[in-house]
Formats: C-alpha cells, sequence, structure tokens
C-alpha cells in the first residue's frame, strides 16, 4: 500500500532529489541562464543535447537537430513564459520525427517550472498507481498522453492529498521517486 502523500513526505522525496541529482540540476540552471531565449538554434541546439542526456528523455540522435531548429522556429518563448499547456503540443508536433512527449514537457517544465509539470514514465506510473489506490481522481491511463489532462490529473492529485501549498516541481520530484520505486517494486 502507498502511503497518504503529506507535505512533510513530498518535502523530504524534494530534498533527496536535490541532493541526488545536485549537480545536473545546477548544469541545468546555468545553461538556461546562459541562453534564456529559445530562438538561436545553436542556443536551443546545446539545450536539446543537454536536457535530453541529463533528463533521460530518449530523443534520438538523428532527430536532435531537426527538433532543436523546429523549436527555434515557433517563436515559443512568450507561450512558455505565460504559461500556455499549449507550448508542449507546438514542440511535439516537429515534422518528421516522431512525438517526444516526455521530452516536450521536460523543456517547457525546465523553462517556466512553475506552470508546467513533467511527463514521464515514473510520474505516469505513480499517479497511475495512486488512482487504483485512492480513486484521487477518474481518468484512463492513456490520458496522461494528453498535456492538458495531465495537469488536471496532476492537479487533482494535490488537491486531493491537500498538497495546495507545493509546486508542480515539488510534485514532479515526489511523483518521479515514488513512480520510481514503484515500477522498481520498492513500495
Amino acid at each position: 500500500m502507498l502511503p497518504a502523500p503529506t507535505v512533510e513526505i513530498v518535502k523530504a522525496e524534494c530534498d533527496a532529489f536535490d541532493d541526488e541529482n545536485k549537480l545536473t540540476e545546477e548544469s541545468l540552471r546555468q545553461l538556461r541562464a546562459q541562453f534564456p531565449k529559445n530562438t538561436d538554434v545553436p542556443h536551443v541546439l546545446l539545450k536539446v543535447l543537454v536536457l535530453n542526456k541529463l533528463y533521460s528523455t530518449r530523443v534520438n540522435d538523428v532527430d536532435v537537430e531537426p527538433l532543436a531548429r523546429h523549436i527555434a522556429r515557433l517563436g515559443i518563448d512568450s507561450i512558455i513564459t505565460q504559461g500556455s499547456l499549449n507550448a508542449v503540443d507546438l514542440i511535439t508536433a516537429c515534422p518528421n520525427v516522431r512525438r517526444y512527449y516526455s521530452f516536450a514537457t521536460k523543456y517547457c517544465s525546465w523553462h517556466n517550472p512553475t506552470a508546467y509539470p513533467i511527463y514521464d514514465r515514473y510520474v505516469d506510473e505513480c499517479l497511475w498507481s495512486y488512482k487504483k489506490q485512492d480513486h484521487f481522481a477518474t481518468f484512463h491511463r492513456q490520458d496522461l498522453w494528453y498535456y492538458g489532462k495531465l495537469v488536471e490529473m496532476v492537479i487533482a492529485f494535490r488537491s486531493h492529498y491537500g498538497l495546495d501549498s507545493l509546486t508542480f516541481k515539488q510534485l514532479d520530484k515526489f511523483l518521479w521517486r515514488s513512480g520510481e520505486r514503484i515500477l522498481r517494486g520498492m513500495d
């Protein structure tokens, strides 16, 4: 049985995540600070490469450059700043490459962590496991592959467990660590 998440538990998971990923997070922070905009292809390419490697987003090597060019052409800085959920769909709509949904959520979150929760297999597993256990919301598992629905479910999760004081970034860390443990059979 999964423990009911509390603010204290989530914050403890955040601290553990931060301790384990200090170098990665600081490297990404510095890269984003150096290249905050998404209009210069070489800058975007560096960010795509580094985020793909450090966050294990599984973008195929042959797709990295087309994806970087696509992002630079989008002119998405203002909509990411505004927190428009459409930014994720715009990034995933890169012509002639597969739909890199997890990458797009992480890219947007990295630029505006207060507006964009992330999706990956650990987050998916954690949300699905808590849904089955506690019925915090009604959804089908494949709904999490639609960003608007994912955001809705993260908000429902936060509300159901009384975690409204926590940010998406804090929830991301908890969901990721918990999902990893669930998949590895440790919970």
